[in-house]
């Protein structure tokens, strides 16, 4: 019977309330624990942190009780006692133990995960409970080194120098003696006064903020969307107000509404976009505990540096992101830091670096995923390439060392000699690509041989409002988003050249390609009887420049991005629409796809 309601607090409609702020806020726990475990490796004897991994395991192991969570009240508890030793100086951190917290603390996860589908805890825990009652054991009988028994040999050794010496001993037993009195003490004092501490500080947060539902978050956003398009239309409307009745009362009124109405606006856009906002530490404070994982299973030494983890974009972008980061530096572990003796052979440090770091630049997020590691060697990228017979060797001679190295993102494509449970299985940098591009971002490497290798992904800060330029093709109007628009050039017919077929301008010391984007998206042909002068607008794709031919240039305006829907399919070429002002769809081009119709 007990069996049978042991989850019947789960499921009681009366509890959901409860349950539901359980499971949302041990998910916040678990994810300050993520990154403080990893912080306690590094400095094992940062009591303040110590105590604070021992609260969030006794919040997590209170709550869980109150719900008659057994399985996870009895891993929390154990992992409790552990660290409970570790705060009275009683046993020693050491990678022992911090494996076998990591292990509960993964079991943890997975508890909770059941839970919140389940309703039950239908997950086998016996072996973590018994590889931490088992560890427990030896902490008590000293099978495992002790802060005490390190003392005492200590001690001794100290001892046995001075006795050699013939030398009194003066103020090293006091100094040893004073840090055993410290250790004696931060057991129950201090730990009472971080305790009330964190109680006020928590009473702080607690009123100045509120947990909301994302879709809620959402449904503002489209509201805020709308509203951007009548505003859009209002300032159109006083434009022709203006002209047609210059002067008058009317005309002056609405001005003032219509500017009033712009600020406001922009104003309730700048907030709402800032409610959706996420620190990217989210997302890379899962990475410490990967690249120490990895870097065990690779036997490898491997150092990873976050920079930037307070900078914040959008939520969604937030969550699209993780997969492609996942991915890179599991391939610069793999791929890019050798091993210990390899790295001292060629005269590096035998512990490898990587540098993941992020910071805004203007209306982007720029993301950096850095190694010291072997490098790239586009050669081999080059035979490898002609080898699966995706270049033929005549094409590679004309390429680039850019375009080498953007061969990596072709799918399929491996340099990896030997497949891995990390990496090198042929899928991945052409998935990350793909998922960057859908993000409407950029993806771009660099490497040099020996030295390591540098990828940088360029994010928008958000993906439903955007500056675009507005540009004149023969019959309608287009929308190039202005990020990654560089100038505006007016060329003559007679300097326009062709090369391998492709038309291409030279701009400065450098040969632009030109895309002809009616011939992409509506399969217009290139006509014989072109303007004597033709714009072009320079966009920068990657570490490239391309120009898009135009017939004339309307001005720069921001505008909501809105799908095309499963009636019109996709098109290529096109990212999406917008509404302008007099009510017209106007299509958004996606650059990146332009660019590789026109490489093809």
């Amino acid at each position: 019977m007990k069996e049978l309601n042991q989850y019947a607090q789960l499921v009681d409609p009366e509890m959901k309330e409860i349950v539901d702020s359980f499971i949302v806020e041990t998910k916040e726990i678990l994810e300050k624990l993520d990154v403080d475990l990893m912080n306690l490796e590094k400095k094992p004897d940062d009591k303040d942190l110590l105590n604070t991994i021992f609260r969030h395991f006794h919040t997590i192991k209170g709550t869980s009780s109150f719900l008659a969570l057994d399985k996870l009240t009895t891993v929390t508890h154990r992992c409790e006692d552990i660290l409970n030793k570790l705060r009275k100086g009683e046993a020693i951190l050491n990678s022992q133990i911090m494996d076998s917290i990591l292990s509960a603390f993964d079991k943890i996860k997975s508890l909770l995960i059941c839970i919140e589908i389940n309703q039950n805890e239908d997950i086998n825990v016996t072996d973590i409970i018994d590889e931490l009652t088992e560890l427990i054991k030896n902490l008590e009988s000293g099978n495992i080194p002790t802060k005490e028994s390190t003392t005492k040999k200590k001690k001794a050794t100290q001892k046995e120098k001075k006795i050699e010496s013939n030398t009194e001993p003066l103020e090293e037993p006091e100094a040893v003696s004073t840090v055993d009195n410290t250790t004696e003490n931060l057991s129950v004092p201090v730990q009472t006064i971080d305790e009330d501490k964190l109680k006020s500080d928590n009473a702080k947060k607690s009123d100045n903020s509120i947990r909301v539902d994302i879709q809620r978050l959402d449904d503002l956003l489209n509201i805020v969307s709308e509203l951007v398009l009548g505003r859009n239309r209002l300032n159109q409307v006083n434009s022709e107000v203006a002209l047609e009745q210059e002067g008058t009362k009317l005309a002056r009124d609405l001005s003032d509404v219509t500017k009033l109405i712009d600020l406001m606006t922009n104003e309730l856009q700048l907030v709402v976009m800032k409610t959706r906002m996420v620190k990217i530490g989210k997302v890379f404070n899962k990475f410490p505990r990967l690249v120490r994982d990895l870097s065990k299973e690779s036997n490898k030494e491997i150092q990873l540096e976050i920079y930037g983890e307070e900078t914040e974009l959008d939520k969604t972008l937030i969550e699209e992101i993780n997969d492609p980061l996942m991915h890179l530096i599991r391939n610069s572990i793999d791929h890019g830091i050798e091993l210990p003796e390899v790295r001292l052979n060629k005269g590096k440090n035998s512990q490898g670096k990587i540098i993941l770091s992020a910071q805004h630049e203007g209306n982007n997020i720029i993301i950096t995923i850095e190694d010291d590691g072997k490098g790239i060697d586009p050669e081999v990228i080059k035979e490898k390439a002609i080898s699966k017979g995706m270049l033929s060797p005549e094409k590679a001679k004309e390429l680039s060392r850019q375009d080498i190295l953007n061969l990596i993102f072709l799918p399929g494509f491996s340099t990896a000699e030997v497949v891995t449970n990390i990496s090198g299985r042929g899928v991945g940098m052409d998935v990350v690509k793909t998922n960057v591009a859908k993000l409407r971002g950029i993806i771009t490497i660099d490497s040099n041989p020996g030295k390591g290798t540098k990828i940088i992904i360029k994010l928008p800060l958000t993906l439903a409002i955007i500056q675009g330029m507005i540009v004149k093709l023969t019959n309608q109007l287009l929308v190039i988003p202005l990020n990654s628009v560089l100038e505006v050039l007016r060329v003559h017919k007679e300097n326009i050249a062709t090369v391998n077929q492709k038309p291409v301008i030279r701009m400065r010391d450098s040969v632009l390609p030109l895309i002809n984007v009616e011939e992409i998206m509506f399969g217009k042909k290139n006509e014989d009887n072109k303007k004597v002068w033709q714009y072009v607008v320079v966009v920068g794709i990657a570490e490239k420049s391309y120009g898009i031919e135009v017939e004339g240039l309307v001005g720069q305006k921001e505008v909501v991005i809105k799908s095309l829907g499963n009636y019109f399919g996709k098109i290529p070429g096109v990212a999406g629409s917008t509404i302008m002002g007099d009510g017209s769809v106007v299509m958004i081009a996606d650059l990146n796809e332009l660019v590789n119709h026109t490489l093809k």
